[in-house]
């Protein structure tokens, strides 16, 4: 009886100690994430993480190839910028953001007990990582986050239309004063688009943060339009590098005007008649993972002078 009596005791003694260590165990881990480490395809994306309860805020979010804490913007639930460019950091509800042309990420708490992490593509060169450092009181977990570099693009397709601010518009450039103090009169020979940066010029300009990065090492030529007529759009085979900076070509007047110089002092100048061409262009690119097509849309704006020009002599 004395061995039954005592093998109870310990047996409730166990039990205690049992219970009284989970107890334990659950005030130590606050902090409960569904999960602590996101790998993601360098196309980005999103995911979703709950927590068992919003006992916890967000210390800062540290980079992995520096080890120093990412800046960025701080918002509020309700959207209200609440700091600007400073260590991220969020004790409630709310959103922290670090967005670069290249990568970046958008980490938002809707609610207590979840978060949301974005992460934009990836078109830099390297693995893209940060951890993000949760805290309550004393404790401290973090959520890991892999990006992987992207694979590229390849070109596939480009196209051009006329949307509402697009088409051709003229307008009147001066171009080189001459100036004259001579004995007797006489004819000169003038070239009317004769100067400096008397070019034909063009680029192509897009919103998107990404349009220029995953053809920069290709040197893409690609097809340009010519002429704009009745809202149709012409090509010859002209072709222009596809950039973001300016493409410069001859503009192909070369033509020489004779002018009369009076005796004395005289001076007069040149007004040249110029072309603005604005077209709005979609490339079509092809992910070299997935296969998918990658739309970028913007403008081609051509500046290129007409021919047309007049003499203004000066009283």
């Amino acid at each position: 009886m004395k061995n039954s009596k005592f093998s109870k005791i310990f047996v409730g003694l166990f039990l205690s100690i049992g219970i009284a260590s989970c107890s334990n165990d659950d005030e130590v881990s606050t902090i409960q994430p569904s999960t602590s480490l996101i790998e993601m395809e360098a196309e980005g994306g999103e995911t979703a993480i709950s927590f068992t309860n919003g006992d916890w805020q967000i210390a800062e979010v540290i980079n992995h190839n520096s080890n120093y804490s990412i800046q960025g913007n701080i918002y509020s639930q309700d959207g209200e910028v609440i700091r600007v460019n400073s260590v991220l950091s969020l004790e409630d509800q709310g959103k922290i953001e670090a967005l670069w042309d290249i990568k970046g990420f958008v980490i938002t708490r809707d609610t207590p007990s979840s978060l949301e992490i974005m992460l934009k593509e990836n078109s830099s060169s390297e693995e893209f990582g940060f951890t993000v450092v949760l805290n309550s009181g004393e404790e401290v977990k973090e959520i890991d986050v892999f990006q992987k570099k992207s694979q590229g693009y390849r070109f596939d397709s480009i196209a051009y239309t006329l949307k509402e601010d697009d088409g051709d518009s003229l307008f009147v450039r001066k171009g080189t004063t001459y100036t004259f103090n001579v004995l007797e009169s006489q004819e000169i020979s003038i070239s009317p688009y004769g100067g400096v940066d008397i070019h034909n010029q063009s680029h192509f300009k897009s919103p998107q943060d990404d349009a220029f990065i995953w053809l920069k090492n290709d040197s893409l030529m690609v097809e340009v339009p010519t002429d704009i007529y009745q809202n149709e759009i012409y090509f010859n085979g002209d072709e222009r590098l596809y950039s973001e900076y300016s493409s410069i070509n001859p503009h192909g007047f070369e033509e020489m005007k004779s002018v009369s110089i009076p005796a004395g002092e005289s001076e007069f100048f040149v007004k040249q008649e110029w072309r603005k061409r604005k077209v709005s262009y979609r490339l079509s690119l092809i992910n070299n993972r997935t296969g998918e097509e990658k739309i970028i849309e913007g403008s081609w704006i051509e500046i290129a002078p007409t021919g047309g020009y007049s003499i203004h002599w000066e009283d």
